[in-house]
Protein backbone atom coordinates (compact mmCIF):
# COMPACT_ATOMS: atom_id res chain seq x y z
CA UNK A 1 0.00 0.00 0.00
CA UNK A 2 2.81 2.40 0.94
CA UNK A 3 4.57 2.11 -2.48
CA UNK A 4 1.27 2.93 -4.19
CA UNK A 5 0.77 6.05 -2.08
CA UNK A 6 4.36 7.14 -2.69
CA UNK A 7 3.89 6.64 -6.43
CA UNK A 8 0.69 8.72 -6.40
CA UNK A 9 2.42 11.50 -4.47
CA UNK A 10 5.37 11.48 -6.87
CA UNK A 11 3.08 11.61 -9.90
CA UNK A 12 1.13 14.52 -8.42
CA UNK A 13 4.35 16.32 -7.54
CA UNK A 14 5.75 15.91 -11.05
CA UNK A 15 2.42 17.04 -12.54
CA UNK A 16 2.46 20.12 -10.31
CA UNK A 17 6.06 21.00 -11.16
CA UNK A 18 5.58 20.73 -14.93
CA UNK A 19 2.20 22.43 -14.86
CA UNK A 20 2.32 25.84 -16.54
CA UNK A 21 0.88 28.98 -15.03
CA UNK A 22 -2.18 30.40 -16.82
CA UNK A 23 -1.47 33.18 -19.28
CA UNK A 24 -2.72 36.68 -18.43
CA UNK A 25 -6.18 37.37 -19.81
CA UNK A 26 -5.95 39.63 -22.87
CA UNK A 27 -2.22 39.63 -22.23
CA UNK A 28 -2.75 42.01 -19.29
CA UNK A 29 -4.71 40.55 -16.37
CA UNK A 30 -2.65 38.05 -14.35
CA UNK A 31 -4.41 34.93 -13.07
CA UNK A 32 -3.53 33.01 -9.88
CA UNK A 33 -0.77 30.54 -10.72
CA UNK A 34 0.28 27.22 -9.21
CA UNK A 35 2.30 28.95 -6.47
CA UNK A 36 -0.52 31.39 -5.62
CA UNK A 37 -1.35 30.03 -2.16
CA UNK A 38 2.28 29.74 -1.10
CA UNK A 39 2.93 33.27 -2.31
CA UNK A 40 -0.18 34.43 -0.46
CA UNK A 41 1.17 33.03 2.82
CA UNK A 42 4.66 34.44 2.26
CA UNK A 43 3.46 37.91 1.38
CA UNK A 44 0.91 37.89 4.23
CA UNK A 45 3.80 37.32 6.66
CA UNK A 46 5.75 40.20 5.10
CA UNK A 47 2.74 42.52 5.09
CA UNK A 48 1.67 41.94 8.69
CA UNK A 49 5.26 42.12 9.91
CA UNK A 50 5.70 45.53 8.28
CA UNK A 51 2.30 46.73 9.45
CA UNK A 52 2.77 45.92 13.12
CA UNK A 53 6.53 46.30 13.55
CA UNK A 54 6.41 49.86 12.17
CA UNK A 55 2.90 50.78 13.28
CA UNK A 56 3.91 54.04 14.91
CA UNK A 57 6.74 55.05 12.62
CA UNK A 58 6.99 56.74 9.24
CA UNK A 59 8.51 55.15 6.16
CA UNK A 60 12.15 54.13 6.41
CA UNK A 61 15.09 55.84 4.85
CA UNK A 62 14.47 53.93 1.64
CA UNK A 63 11.02 55.53 1.35
CA UNK A 64 9.31 52.14 1.56
CA UNK A 65 5.86 53.33 2.51
CA UNK A 66 2.71 51.39 1.65
CA UNK A 67 1.89 47.74 2.36
CA UNK A 68 0.99 48.57 5.94
CA UNK A 69 3.44 51.46 6.51
CA UNK A 70 2.47 55.14 6.52
CA UNK A 71 4.32 57.55 4.28
CA UNK A 72 3.83 60.44 6.75
CA UNK A 73 2.77 59.94 10.37
CA UNK A 74 1.57 63.45 11.22
CA UNK A 75 -1.76 64.24 9.46
CA UNK A 76 -0.94 67.96 9.51
CA UNK A 77 2.22 67.27 7.49
CA UNK A 78 0.34 65.00 5.10
CA UNK A 79 -2.68 67.23 4.43
CA UNK A 80 -0.91 70.06 2.64
CA UNK A 81 1.01 70.57 -0.62
CA UNK A 82 3.93 68.16 -0.69
CA UNK A 83 7.43 69.05 -1.92
CA UNK A 84 8.01 67.69 -5.41
CA UNK A 85 10.98 65.38 -5.92
CA UNK A 86 13.59 65.98 -8.63
CA UNK A 87 11.97 63.35 -10.85
CA UNK A 88 10.31 64.94 -13.93
CA UNK A 89 7.17 62.93 -13.17
CA UNK A 90 6.93 63.95 -9.49
CA UNK A 91 3.36 64.80 -8.55
CA UNK A 92 1.01 66.01 -5.82
CA UNK A 93 -2.72 65.78 -6.58
CA UNK A 94 -6.04 66.61 -4.94
CA UNK A 95 -9.53 65.80 -6.20
CA UNK A 96 -12.97 66.90 -4.94
CA UNK A 97 -16.32 65.35 -5.88
CA UNK A 98 -19.74 66.47 -4.67
CA UNK A 99 -23.23 65.42 -5.74
CA UNK A 100 -26.76 65.62 -4.44
CA UNK A 101 -27.95 62.32 -3.01
CA UNK A 102 -31.57 63.13 -3.95
CA UNK A 103 -33.29 61.40 -6.87
CA UNK A 104 -34.71 64.34 -8.80
CA UNK A 105 -34.95 64.28 -12.58
CA UNK A 106 -31.34 65.45 -12.85
CA UNK A 107 -28.75 65.81 -10.14
CA UNK A 108 -26.39 68.62 -9.13
CA UNK A 109 -22.67 67.87 -9.31
CA UNK A 110 -19.38 69.67 -8.72
CA UNK A 111 -15.91 68.26 -9.49
CA UNK A 112 -12.58 70.03 -9.03
CA UNK A 113 -9.12 68.54 -9.37
CA UNK A 114 -5.50 69.57 -9.60
CA UNK A 115 -2.36 67.48 -10.09
CA UNK A 116 0.74 69.56 -9.37
CA UNK A 117 3.76 68.92 -11.56
CA UNK A 118 7.18 70.53 -12.03
CA UNK A 119 7.92 73.87 -13.72
CA UNK A 120 4.68 75.57 -12.67
CA UNK A 121 2.50 73.15 -14.63
CA UNK A 122 -0.52 71.28 -13.33
CA UNK A 123 -3.37 69.17 -14.67
CA UNK A 124 -6.50 70.99 -13.53
CA UNK A 125 -10.20 70.57 -14.23
CA UNK A 126 -13.55 71.87 -13.04
CA UNK A 127 -17.10 70.63 -13.75
CA UNK A 128 -20.57 71.79 -12.69
CA UNK A 129 -23.69 69.75 -13.48
CA UNK A 130 -27.08 71.42 -12.88
CA UNK A 131 -30.71 70.44 -13.51
CA UNK A 132 -32.09 72.45 -16.40
CA UNK A 133 -28.65 73.53 -17.59
CA UNK A 134 -26.68 70.35 -18.16
CA UNK A 135 -22.96 69.85 -17.71
CA UNK A 136 -20.53 72.76 -17.75
CA UNK A 137 -16.80 72.10 -18.37
CA UNK A 138 -13.85 74.34 -17.57
CA UNK A 139 -12.60 76.08 -20.69
CA UNK A 140 -9.68 73.82 -21.68
CA UNK A 141 -11.41 70.47 -21.17
CA UNK A 142 -10.79 67.89 -22.63
CA UNK A 143 -7.24 69.24 -22.21
CA UNK A 144 -6.29 69.77 -18.54
CA UNK A 145 -2.77 71.22 -18.84
CA UNK A 146 -2.65 74.54 -16.95
CA UNK A 147 0.33 76.87 -16.59
CA UNK A 148 1.45 79.45 -14.06
CA UNK A 149 0.92 77.42 -10.88
CA UNK A 150 2.64 78.97 -7.88
CA UNK A 151 5.08 76.89 -5.82
CA UNK A 152 3.23 75.03 -3.08
CA UNK A 153 -0.26 75.81 -4.43
CA UNK A 154 -2.93 73.68 -6.09
CA UNK A 155 -4.30 75.37 -9.16
CA UNK A 156 -3.68 77.78 -12.02
CA UNK A 157 -5.59 79.73 -14.69
CA UNK A 158 -8.55 80.55 -12.43
CA UNK A 159 -8.66 77.31 -10.40
CA UNK A 160 -7.40 77.32 -6.80
CA UNK A 161 -7.73 74.59 -4.14
CA UNK A 162 -6.45 75.46 -0.67
CA UNK A 163 -6.04 73.55 2.62
CA UNK A 164 -7.35 75.56 5.59
CA UNK A 165 -7.26 73.17 8.57
CA UNK A 166 -5.62 69.73 8.22
CA UNK A 167 -8.13 66.90 7.69
CA UNK A 168 -11.00 69.30 8.43
CA UNK A 169 -11.41 72.14 5.95
CA UNK A 170 -10.39 73.00 2.37
CA UNK A 171 -11.60 75.70 0.00
CA UNK A 172 -12.22 75.40 -3.75
CA UNK A 173 -12.42 78.43 -6.04
CA UNK A 174 -12.84 78.87 -9.77
CA UNK A 175 -13.12 82.03 -11.84
CA UNK A 176 -13.19 81.82 -15.59
CA UNK A 177 -15.11 80.63 -18.60
CA UNK A 178 -16.84 77.29 -18.93
CA UNK A 179 -18.59 75.67 -21.89
CA UNK A 180 -21.80 73.65 -22.09
CA UNK A 181 -21.29 70.05 -23.08
CA UNK A 182 -24.59 70.09 -25.00
CA UNK A 183 -23.48 73.28 -26.82
CA UNK A 184 -19.65 73.53 -26.98
CA UNK A 185 -19.75 76.91 -28.76
CA UNK A 186 -21.51 78.50 -25.78
CA UNK A 187 -19.03 79.96 -23.28
CA UNK A 188 -20.25 81.47 -19.99
CA UNK A 189 -18.50 83.33 -17.18
CA UNK A 190 -18.46 81.40 -13.92
CA UNK A 191 -17.31 82.40 -10.43
CA UNK A 192 -17.38 79.62 -7.84
CA UNK A 193 -16.55 79.53 -4.13
CA UNK A 194 -16.78 76.31 -2.13
CA UNK A 195 -15.89 75.22 1.38
CA UNK A 196 -15.35 71.53 2.02
CA UNK A 197 -15.74 70.34 5.64
CA UNK A 198 -14.94 66.81 6.84
CA UNK A 199 -17.72 64.61 8.21
CA UNK A 200 -15.49 61.71 9.24
CA UNK A 201 -11.95 60.38 9.56
CA UNK A 202 -9.55 60.05 6.67
CA UNK A 203 -8.83 56.63 5.11
CA UNK A 204 -5.18 55.98 4.26
CA UNK A 205 -4.47 53.46 1.48
CA UNK A 206 -1.01 52.83 2.93
CA UNK A 207 -2.45 51.35 6.14
CA UNK A 208 -6.25 51.06 6.09
CA UNK A 209 -7.12 48.93 3.05
CA UNK A 210 -8.39 45.41 3.75
CA UNK A 211 -5.11 43.44 4.08
CA UNK A 212 -6.27 40.24 2.27
CA UNK A 213 -7.27 42.38 -0.74
CA UNK A 214 -3.71 43.72 -0.99
CA UNK A 215 -2.15 40.30 -0.42
CA UNK A 216 -4.35 38.70 -3.11
CA UNK A 217 -3.33 41.33 -5.63
CA UNK A 218 0.41 40.74 -5.06
CA UNK A 219 0.20 36.93 -4.84
CA UNK A 220 -1.42 36.62 -8.29
CA UNK A 221 1.47 38.43 -10.05
CA UNK A 222 4.69 36.77 -11.35
CA UNK A 223 7.46 37.42 -8.82
CA UNK A 224 10.82 38.60 -10.11
CA UNK A 225 13.49 41.00 -8.88
CA UNK A 226 12.27 43.51 -11.46
CA UNK A 227 8.69 43.15 -10.20
CA UNK A 228 9.60 44.01 -6.60
CA UNK A 229 11.78 46.91 -7.75
CA UNK A 230 8.76 48.27 -9.63
CA UNK A 231 6.52 47.69 -6.62
CA UNK A 232 8.81 49.89 -4.54
CA UNK A 233 9.51 52.67 -7.05
CA UNK A 234 5.94 53.00 -8.35
CA UNK A 235 4.42 53.43 -4.89
CA UNK A 236 2.08 56.40 -4.40
CA UNK A 237 0.55 57.57 -1.14
CA UNK A 238 -3.19 58.13 -1.26
CA UNK A 239 -5.88 58.95 1.29
CA UNK A 240 -9.58 59.78 1.10
CA UNK A 241 -12.15 61.55 3.24
CA UNK A 242 -15.87 62.26 3.09
CA UNK A 243 -17.50 65.56 4.02
CA UNK A 244 -19.82 68.30 2.76
CA UNK A 245 -19.30 71.08 0.23
CA UNK A 246 -20.99 74.47 0.68
CA UNK A 247 -21.12 76.06 -2.75
CA UNK A 248 -21.82 79.61 -3.87
CA UNK A 249 -21.45 80.38 -7.54
CA UNK A 250 -22.56 82.60 -10.37
CA UNK A 251 -23.17 81.54 -13.96
CA UNK A 252 -23.65 84.51 -16.28
CA UNK A 253 -24.91 86.67 -13.38
CA UNK A 254 -27.32 83.95 -12.16
CA UNK A 255 -26.64 83.04 -8.51
CA UNK A 256 -26.73 79.56 -6.98
CA UNK A 257 -26.19 78.16 -3.47
CA UNK A 258 -25.92 74.44 -2.72
CA UNK A 259 -24.73 72.22 0.11
CA UNK A 260 -23.76 68.78 -1.18
CA UNK A 261 -22.27 65.62 0.32
CA UNK A 262 -18.70 65.46 -0.90
CA UNK A 263 -15.61 63.32 -1.24
CA UNK A 264 -11.98 64.32 -1.56
CA UNK A 265 -8.66 62.56 -1.98
CA UNK A 266 -4.98 63.47 -1.93
CA UNK A 267 -2.26 61.51 -3.73
CA UNK A 268 1.47 62.19 -3.88
CA UNK A 269 4.74 60.44 -4.58
CA UNK A 270 8.20 60.65 -6.09
CA UNK A 271 6.87 59.62 -9.48
CA UNK A 272 3.53 59.13 -11.23
CA UNK A 273 3.95 57.62 -14.66
CA UNK A 274 0.51 57.43 -16.26
CA UNK A 275 1.88 55.23 -19.03
CA UNK A 276 2.21 52.38 -16.49
CA UNK A 277 -1.53 52.38 -15.77
CA UNK A 278 -3.66 50.18 -18.03
CA UNK A 279 -7.15 50.69 -16.59
CA UNK A 280 -9.11 51.59 -13.49
CA UNK A 281 -12.72 52.13 -12.51
CA UNK A 282 -13.72 54.10 -9.41
CA UNK A 283 -17.13 54.91 -7.93
CA UNK A 284 -17.86 57.65 -5.38
CA UNK A 285 -21.39 57.30 -4.05
CA UNK A 286 -23.61 59.33 -1.71
CA UNK A 287 -26.80 57.51 -0.63
CA UNK A 288 -29.98 58.99 0.82
CA UNK A 289 -29.58 56.93 4.01
CA UNK A 290 -26.25 58.67 4.79
CA UNK A 291 -23.98 55.86 3.60
CA UNK A 292 -20.99 57.01 1.51
CA UNK A 293 -18.96 54.64 -0.66
CA UNK A 294 -15.65 54.89 -2.49
CA UNK A 295 -14.74 51.71 -4.36
CA UNK A 296 -12.68 50.80 -7.37
CA UNK A 297 -10.64 48.29 -9.29
CA UNK A 298 -7.14 49.12 -10.56
CA UNK A 299 -4.95 47.51 -13.22
CA UNK A 300 -1.34 48.64 -13.26
CA UNK A 301 0.40 45.55 -14.68
CA UNK A 302 3.86 46.46 -13.36
CA UNK A 303 2.56 46.25 -9.77
CA UNK A 304 -0.93 44.71 -9.66
CA UNK A 305 -3.17 43.85 -12.59
CA UNK A 306 -6.17 43.43 -10.29
CA UNK A 307 -6.25 45.57 -7.16
CA UNK A 308 -9.49 45.98 -5.19
CA UNK A 309 -9.68 49.16 -3.11
CA UNK A 310 -12.31 51.09 -1.23
CA UNK A 311 -14.12 52.08 1.91
CA UNK A 312 -17.69 52.51 3.14
CA UNK A 313 -18.49 55.34 5.55
CA UNK A 314 -21.52 54.52 7.69
CA UNK A 315 -23.89 57.20 9.06
CA UNK A 316 -22.24 56.67 12.47
CA UNK A 317 -18.95 57.85 10.98
CA UNK A 318 -17.34 54.40 11.07
CA UNK A 319 -15.02 53.70 8.13
CA UNK A 320 -15.26 50.08 6.92
CA UNK A 321 -12.76 48.85 4.29
CA UNK A 322 -14.04 46.96 1.23
CA UNK A 323 -13.19 43.26 1.55
CA UNK A 324 -13.98 42.05 -1.95
CA UNK A 325 -15.38 43.30 -5.21
CA UNK A 326 -17.24 41.24 -7.82
CA UNK A 327 -16.21 43.17 -10.91
CA UNK A 328 -13.76 42.51 -13.74
CA UNK A 329 -12.23 45.31 -15.76
CA UNK A 330 -12.01 43.23 -18.92
CA UNK A 331 -15.81 42.77 -18.79
CA UNK A 332 -16.56 46.50 -18.47
CA UNK A 333 -15.60 48.69 -21.40
CA UNK A 334 -12.21 47.13 -22.14
CA UNK A 335 -12.46 48.37 -25.72
CA UNK A 336 -12.67 52.00 -24.61
CA UNK A 337 -16.43 52.57 -24.37
CA UNK A 338 -17.74 52.22 -20.79
CA UNK A 339 -21.25 50.83 -20.26
CA UNK A 340 -23.87 53.32 -19.09
CA UNK A 341 -26.02 50.83 -17.16
CA UNK A 342 -24.36 48.03 -15.18
CA UNK A 343 -24.14 46.52 -11.70
CA UNK A 344 -21.66 44.85 -9.36
CA UNK A 345 -21.40 43.49 -5.82
CA UNK A 346 -19.02 44.27 -2.99
CA UNK A 347 -18.59 43.45 0.69
CA UNK A 348 -17.58 45.73 3.55
CA UNK A 349 -17.88 44.60 7.16
CA UNK A 350 -20.94 42.41 7.62
CA UNK A 351 -22.79 43.89 4.65
CA UNK A 352 -22.86 42.79 1.00
CA UNK A 353 -23.78 45.68 -1.29
CA UNK A 354 -25.36 45.35 -4.73
CA UNK A 355 -24.62 48.51 -6.71
CA UNK A 356 -26.51 49.60 -9.84
CA UNK A 357 -25.01 52.40 -11.96
CA UNK A 358 -27.03 54.65 -14.31
CA UNK A 359 -25.13 57.43 -16.12
CA UNK A 360 -26.69 60.93 -16.43
CA UNK A 361 -23.77 62.92 -17.93
CA UNK A 362 -20.45 61.84 -19.38
CA UNK A 363 -17.34 63.80 -20.27
CA UNK A 364 -13.80 63.01 -21.42
CA UNK A 365 -10.60 64.73 -20.35
CA UNK A 366 -6.91 63.88 -20.68
CA UNK A 367 -4.15 64.02 -18.07
CA UNK A 368 -0.41 64.84 -18.36
CA UNK A 369 1.23 67.07 -20.94
CA UNK A 370 1.53 64.05 -23.25
CA UNK A 371 -2.08 62.98 -22.71
CA UNK A 372 -1.01 59.58 -21.36
CA UNK A 373 -4.31 59.11 -19.48
CA UNK A 374 -7.82 59.30 -20.89
CA UNK A 375 -10.46 59.84 -18.19
CA UNK A 376 -14.14 59.20 -18.84
CA UNK A 377 -15.90 61.16 -16.10
CA UNK A 378 -19.48 60.01 -15.51
CA UNK A 379 -22.11 61.71 -13.36
CA UNK A 380 -24.44 58.98 -12.14
CA UNK A 381 -27.50 57.80 -10.33
CA UNK A 382 -26.78 54.86 -8.04
CA UNK A 383 -29.07 52.33 -6.38
CA UNK A 384 -27.38 50.33 -3.61
CA UNK A 385 -29.38 47.56 -1.91
CA UNK A 386 -32.52 49.41 -2.99
CA UNK A 387 -31.38 52.78 -1.57
CA UNK A 388 -31.05 55.57 -4.15
CA UNK A 389 -28.24 58.07 -4.36
CA UNK A 390 -25.90 59.89 -6.70
CA UNK A 391 -22.22 60.30 -7.31
CA UNK A 392 -19.42 60.09 -9.83
CA UNK A 393 -17.83 57.18 -11.65
CA UNK A 394 -14.47 57.45 -13.43
CA UNK A 395 -13.13 55.08 -16.10
CA UNK A 396 -9.43 55.48 -16.82
CA UNK A 397 -7.76 54.24 -20.01
CA UNK A 398 -4.16 54.40 -21.06
CA UNK A 399 -3.96 56.78 -24.02
CA UNK A 400 -1.30 56.32 -26.70
CA UNK A 401 -2.38 58.77 -29.43
CA UNK A 402 -0.59 61.78 -27.96
CA UNK A 403 -1.77 65.36 -27.53
CA UNK A 404 -3.16 66.92 -30.72
CA UNK A 405 -2.08 70.41 -31.69
CA UNK A 406 -5.73 71.49 -31.83
CA UNK A 407 -6.01 70.96 -28.08
CA UNK A 408 -3.45 73.65 -27.38
CA UNK A 409 -5.30 76.04 -29.69
CA UNK A 410 -8.69 75.56 -27.94
CA UNK A 411 -10.24 74.73 -31.31
CA UNK A 412 -14.08 74.86 -30.92
CA UNK A 413 -14.57 72.56 -33.91
CA UNK A 414 -12.34 69.97 -32.26
CA UNK A 415 -14.37 70.33 -29.03
CA UNK A 416 -17.57 69.61 -30.93
CA UNK A 417 -16.05 66.50 -32.51
CA UNK A 418 -14.90 65.28 -29.11
CA UNK A 419 -18.36 65.83 -27.61
CA UNK A 420 -20.05 63.95 -30.42
CA UNK A 421 -17.86 60.92 -29.66
CA UNK A 422 -19.32 60.61 -26.14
Amino acid sequence: MAPILISIVLVLLIWFLVKKNPKPLLGVYSQPGKWYYLKYVVFACIYYYRKYSRKNSAAGADGSAGQGVKAIVNPADMDRPQPLSDDPKAFDAVFFISATEQQDDKGAYVIAGCERRAMGMCNGLFYIGLPGKGLLCSKKIPDTVLFGAQIGEFGAEGLKITPVEPMKTWTVAYKGQMWYQNNPDKLVDVEFSGEWTASGKYFDYDTDLHPPAIIRSIAREPWTRKYFEGLRTAHQSHYEQFGNMKCKFTIDNEDFQLTLPAFRDHSFGNRRDWSLMHRYIFHHIFLQNGVNISVGLICQPSTASRMEAGVVKLPSGEMVPVEWLEMELYQLGEGGTPPKDYAFRMKAGDEVYTVQVLVEYESIHYVSDEWEARMVERFCKFIVNGVPGRGVNEFHYRHTDGRPESAAKNDPEWYRKMCHKI
